[in-house]
């Protein structure tokens, strides 16, 4: 049974935490100067739309898909706690992230400092993201 108190918690923590950890790697990206390497064409405009949108496809794929699964399904985790969230986030990162980036950083030409950048923000960003979720259903 999926507990809605819970899940509104895990909404709202893991949002929050995103927005402020979306908002210092925006910053971090800004003053690196990484999009600078890629070619102008290839970049959307910079400024508050586009944080915003951002922020709401990662909100929607990072934390709302996330919660709702994890709610009906961390029973059947058969470890619980933090450690199941770094967990999950680490297998994700594994088998999602790194053979897409891999086949997409050898079809096109992107800066290796680019590419790194964005894997750890996505690593950084499930970690937070699960952490969050994990801890909050063994409270």
């Amino acid at each position: 049974m999926i507990s809605v108190r819970l899940l509104l918690a895990c909404l709202l923590w893991a949002g929050a935490a995103l927005f402020v950890f979306e908002l210092l790697w925006y910053l971090l990206e800004k003053k690196l100067r990484l999009p600078t390497m890629l070619p102008p064409e290839f970049l959307e405009e910079r400024g508050s739309g586009y944080f915003f949108s951002r922020y709401l496809i990662q909100l929607a794929f990072l934390v709302v898909l996330p919660s709702v699964t994890y709610s009906w399904f961390y029973v059947l985790v058969p470890f619980y706690g933090v450690r199941a969230g770094v967990s999950l986030a680490l297998l994700l990162f594994m088998l999602g992230i790194i053979p897409y980036a891999a086949t997409f950083f050898l079809r096109i030409k992107l800066p290796l400092a680019f590419t790194l950048f964005q894997m750890a923000g996505q690593l950084l960003r499930l970690l937070l993201i699960y952490g969050i979720i994990s801890y909050l259903y063994i409270l």
